[in-house]
C-alpha cells in the first residue's frame, strides 16, 4: 500500500489564455461559485457519488462558495414499514423515468448563482448522470439568456422557457434582447466537470436543449465516461462528434473502466475513485480550491475490481421502448434515431 497525496490546496491562479470570464474590478479578487448537481435518487450515505465526494473536498471561504442539489430522493428515507417509504420510492422511480424534476433542480442552481454572483466571479459546474445534463443545460441557459441580476427571481422560469425555445432568428433575437436588458454583463461558465452525462429517458429526448451538445461557450470542459455501460437508456451525451470534426481544444472526454454507477464514489481508490481523482486534478488546474486529503492506493484493487453489471431485469423492459437517440454523421449533421434493444 502506498499513500498518495491527490488533493492540494491551491492559491489564486491567473486566468488562462482561453478564459473568457470577466476580470474582477481593480482592487478586487475573483471568487469561485461552485455548483454540484447529483443524479436522481442519490441519497447521502457512507458510499456517495463523486459529486458528493467532490463537494466534501471543496473549501469554503470568502473567495469560494458552494451549492449542492441532488433533486428527488435526497430527503431522509422513511421507515420501510410506512406508507411514506413506498410513496417516496415510487415517486423517485417516476421522476427517474420522465425527468419530472429536471427544471426545478436546474432553476434552483440558476437562482443561487443569480443571488451570489459578483463581477469577476468564476463559475464551476459539476454533475453526474442526469445532474451532468442539467449543469450543461445550465451553462447553455447562462450563455443564451444570461445570468439575471439579483432580485429578479420571478423572471427565472420565463428565462428558462426562452432559453429552451431558442431555435431560429426571431427567438435568438428575443433571447439576446432579454440578456442585454435583465442580465449581468459578460458572465461565462469557467469550468464544467461531468461524470457520464445522460438525459436518460427524460422528456427532453428528441428535443436537444440549446448548447447541451457543445462546449464552445465555456472556458474548460471535462467529461468522465463509463466504458462498460450496456443500457441503451444510459448512452452518454458526448461532445465528440463525427470523425472529421475537430475536437474542441478546451475539452477532454476520457473513458474509464466501469458501468454508469462505477463512475461514482467510494472512500478507497477503486473503479469509482479514479474518475474522481482525475476530475479533481483538472478542476484544481482551473483554479478550484480543494482541501488536502490522502487516498489508500492498492494497485491490485484496480485489477481485481470488476465493472458493475447494470443491465439487470427491470431495465430490460425499458430497453424495448423506442426512444430516440442522438447520432452524428460524417457530414457533420446531427440526427435522431430509434435503436433496437440489445
Amino acid at each position: 500500500m502506498r499513500e498518495r497525496q491527490t488533493r492540494t490546496e491551491t492559491s489564486e491562479t491567473l486566468f488562462p489564455g482561453n478564459c473568457a470570464c470577466a476580470r474582477p474590478p481593480p482592487g478586487k479578487r475573483s471568487r469561485n461559485l461552485v455548483i454540484n448537481l447529483d443524479g436522481t435518487s442519490n441519497q447521502y450515505s457512507p458510499k456517495n457519488t463523486n459529486v458528493t465526494e467532490l463537494y466534501s473536498h471543496i473549501d469554503v471561504n470568502e473567495y469560494q462558495l458552494k451549492y449542492y442539489n441532488s433533486g428527488v430522493g435526497t430527503s431522509v428515507q422513511p421507515s420501510w414499514t410506512s406508507l411514506s417509504y413506498y410513496m417516496q420510492s415510487m415517486g423517485n422511480m417516476i421522476d427517474l423515468a420522465i425527468a419530472g424534476n429536471f427544471e426545478k433542480v436546474l432553476l434552483g442552481a440558476y437562482r443561487w448563482l443569480s443571488e451570489h454572483y459578483r463581477p469577476g466571479d468564476r463559475i464551476f459546474l459539476f454533475g453526474f448522470s442526469r445532474g451532468a445534463f442539467q449543469v450543461r443545460a445550465l451553462a447553455g441557459m447562462i450563455e443564451k439568456v444570461g445570468l439575471l441580476y439579483e432580485g429578479n427571481e420571478e423572471q427565472i422560469p420565463f428565462a428558462f422557457e426562452l432559453y429552451a425555445s431558442v431555435y431560429g432568428p426571431e427567438r435568438e433575437k428575443a433571447a439576446k434582447h432579454f440578456k442585454e436588458t435583465f442580465s449581468a454583463k459578460d458572465v461565462h461558465v469557467h469550468f464544467i466537470g461531468v461524470w457520464d452525462t445522460v438525459s436518460s429517458i427524460s422528456i427532453f429526448r428528441g428535443k436537444t436543449l440549446p448548447l447541451t451538445d457543445s462546449c464552445g461557450h465555456v472556458c474548460t470542459f471535462r467529461h468522465a465516461l463509463a466504458l462498460d455501460e450496456r443500457r441503451i437508456n444510459f448512452l452518454p451525451e458526448c461532445i465528440a462528434g463525427p470523425s472529421n470534426k475537430k475536437f474542441p481544444e478546451n475539452a477532454k472526454e476520457v473513458w474509464f473502466s466501469g458501468s454508469h454507477s462505477d463512475v461514482s464514489p467510494n472512500d478507497e481508490l477503486n473503479l469509482e475513485s479514479v474518475p474522481l481523482l482525475w476530475m479533481e486534478h483538472e478542476a484544481l488546474m482551473a483554479g478550484l480550491h480543494i482541501s488536502r486529503a490522502s487516498i489508500n492506493w492498492k494497485v491490485h484493487d484496480l485489477q481485481e475490481n470488476k465493472p458493475t453489471v447494470s443491465l439487470w431485469a427491470p431495465w430490460w423492459l425499458l430497453e424495448c421502448l423506442p426512444f430516440r437517440w442522438k447520432a452524428h454523421s460524417d457530414s457533420g449533421l446531427l440526427s435522431r434515431y430509434v435503436s433496437p434493444p440489445e
